[in-house]
């Protein structure tokens, strides 16, 4: 065999280990992304609980809660902590909202808006005198602007619903 069969092998045996790397760290780059993705679908999933939890076990928070959503009048600190829940939730809503928008939160092919399909379990919520003074008065600077006209066009479609 002479010098220029040896380096032609010698070629295409560096040609299939850079294939064959290639592949490897396609393999390596899927994998990572799989588990970033769960990583991040646990953690949204988990601050949801935090959430759901904060008035689970706490009772003054939950009396708040439950009299605010019924209209009745708070003192400035319960408003104020009532606001607080607000804004907590609205931050949960917009990195869900973002994830879901990003194709990074579902595997799901429809169409079906995340804001728009979770709306029902908020609509109380901002529908309680808290709710809406905190939206005319701070919403707008607390939200992303994609997010505030979303939430503005549920908004008016239950006040028309309610006009109905």
């Amino acid at each position: 065999m002479n010098w220029d069969a040896v380096i032609a092998v010698a070629e295409i045996v560096g040609v299939l280990a850079i294939i064959a790397s290639l592949v490897y760290l396609a393999a390596q780059i899927k994998q990572s992304t799989m588990l970033g993705r769960a990583e991040m679908v646990h953690a949204t999933s988990d601050s949801w609980g935090n959430y759901t939890r904060m008035l689970a076990t706490d009772g003054e928070l939950a009396d708040i809660y439950l009299r605010s959503l019924k209209g009745e009048q708070l003192t400035p600190v319960e408003t104020l902590r009532m606001q607080f829940i607000i804004e907590t939730y609205m931050a949960l809503l917009e990195d869900s909202d973002h994830q879901y928008k990003s194709d990074l939160y579902f595997d799901e092919e429809d169409e079906i808006d995340f804001v728009e399909f979770i709306a029902p379990t908020f609509k109380d919520l901002f529908q309680s005198p808290v709710g809406r003074h905190w939206w005319a008065t701070i919403a707008e600077n607390s939200t992303t602007p994609s997010l505030y006209a979303k939430m503005n066009r549920i908004m008016q479609k239950w006040d028309a619903e309610e006009s109905a």
